[in-house]
């Protein structure tokens, strides 16, 4: 599945000077786009001004609301994932447990979670 996701969103979807999160991709790759660009806008007969935005993005996972990013799934024609997808963020707790010490639990309807060690404590 992830395969077919990756093919399906690197082709229809993500810009193909978007680097983050890509096999064969390294944060060199933008550096490397941007420095060409200018090149090539000053040695053009009449030199040409280029602007760059660099954002990073890598946060909006955590606190992407799970009903918004589900209907973006929908609108960019990812339905088949949709349902696990749904499956996957709903009925999500957290809490924080420090040497035996639980909090109580909060049900959590943003971020996208990650495995990790923090998720066998508050089962």
């Amino acid at each position: 599945m992830y395969n077919q996701l990756m093919t399906f969103l690197n082709t229809n979807i993500l810009y193909k000077h978007r680097y983050e999160f890509r096999p064969n991709h390294s944060t060199i790759h933008p550096i490397i786009h941007l420095f060409n660009q200018c090149g090539e806008a000053a040695s053009n007969s009449s030199p040409e001004y280029k602007l760059a935005t660099l954002c990073d993005l890598s946060k909006a996972f955590d606190i992407i609301d799970h009903e918004i990013l589900l209907s973006e799934l929908i609108r960019y024609g990812i339905r088949t994932v949709n349902d696990w997808s749904r499956s996957y963020l709903s009925n999500r707790i957290q809490c924080v447990d420090i040497d035996g010490n639980k909090s109580s639990t909060v049900a959590v309807r943003c971020g996208v979670t990650q495995r990790s060690i923090l998720d066998h404590y508050c089962i």
